[in-house]
């Protein structure tokens, strides 16, 4: 199985999660939080090989080769400048956080432990996928989809749940589940107030996304079409249905929406979506990265190189053993070289 990371989710997880107990308060001791952070999560992924801490199996049986998956390579994206493809779409996308001081603040510190990390990797038998103004979740889909065996992505982005099918799976590191076809709706599906899932076919959901929207990312849904009433909606028939009979909305909901309604009747929701649509597909991005060379940097192993980090970080909370014995295996499985 192929494990395919996203690596600046992980980078900014792990500096939130250490900067406290670590009293990063300084440049330096930002940059090492960031950095400690991320290594620890790819670390753990790999030694773990995608699956939960808790070592319960999270993926369908086929995928196994015993307790947990056989790791054949692992890729690690990064982001790096700005979206400017989607930008060129929709200028406002991902402005927002931009705007926010403190991810202005911090975000120096992360692509200065991002920076350490690649260097790192240099001695690591793994894959790093970078390029200039390029987003990781383009690069990920595209080295996902072409892979020919089992992949598992590991993000706590939602939109990676389009990929979700009989090869592709999602290990999401804050919930520390997997999800896959057997487990989608329990992830994919939004609640309503009395906890009910509002369950729709696994193929619509890069429209339950584009229809209601993306705050994250800046992206404001159809009027009137939040995620329980999406999921509603596509749960009886295609987005597109609603765009050619407007009307239907009003009878599958069982009630009127003034917003939507209006929106629907005047062309402006089928624009929304196409829009969302052309920003979120991650299918259709894939396909503008049909030879991954350029973007690509393969690590090789050097066990040496690892060890001397792990002493001079003093990497206390990565299982040193554990690490380079998961380290051997995949550079067996690649065919690396090592140092011995």
């Amino acid at each position: 199985m192929l494990l395919v990371l996203d690596g600046n989710n992980l980078a900014w997880a792990g500096f939130h999660a250490l900067r406290r107990p670590m009293c990063a308060d300084t440049p330096e001791r930002k940059e090492r939080a960031a950095l400690l952070g991320l290594a620890q999560a790819v670390f753990g992924i790999l030694v773990r090989a995608g699956e939960p801490p808790d070592g319960r199996p999270g993926g369908q049986g086929r995928l196994f080769d015993g307790e947990r998956p056989r790791v054949t390579g692992l890729a690690v994206a990064f982001d790096e400048g700005r979206p400017v493809r989607r930008r060129s779409i929709y200028p406002a996308y991902q402005t927002g956080r931009e705007a926010d001081p403190s991810f202005a603040e911090n975000e120096p510190h992360i692509l200065a432990a991002i920076s350490a990390f690649e260097e790192l990797a240099a001695g690591l038998p793994i894959e790093v996928l970078r390029g200039v103004n390029t987003e990781a979740d383009d690069l990920i889909a595209a080295r996902a989809l072409q892979e020919t065996g089992p992949v598992r992505i590991a993000s706590t982005d939602r939109d990676f749940l389009q990929l979700v099918d009989e090869r592709v799976s999602i290990y999401s590191p804050v919930k520390k589940a997997v999800v896959d076809p057997m487990t989608f709706a329990d992830h994919a599906a939004p609640r309503d107030a009395e906890g009910r899932a509002a369950v729709f076919p696994r193929e619509r959901y890069l429209d339950f996304r584009a229809a209601s929207g993306d705050s994250s990312d800046d992206l404001p849904g159809i009027p009137g079409m939040g995620a329980l009433t999406a999921a509603r909606l596509l749960a009886a028939a295609p987005l597109d249905a609603y765009f050619e009979a407007p009307g239907t909305a009003a009878e599958v909901l069982g009630r009127r929406n003034a917003k939507l309604e209006a929106a629907l009747a005047s062309g402006e929701a089928r624009a929304i979506a196409g829009r969302n649509r052309a920003l979120m597909d991650l299918r259709a991005a894939a396909r503008l990265f049909p030879d991954l060379g350029g973007y690509r940097r393969v690590g090789e192993w050097r066990p040496a190189v690892l060890e001397r980090w792990l002493e001079e970080q003093r990497a206390f909370g990565i299982d040193r053993a554990a690490t380079l014995a998961a380290f051997e295996r995949l550079a067996e499985a690649t065919g690396t070289g090592t140092d011995g």
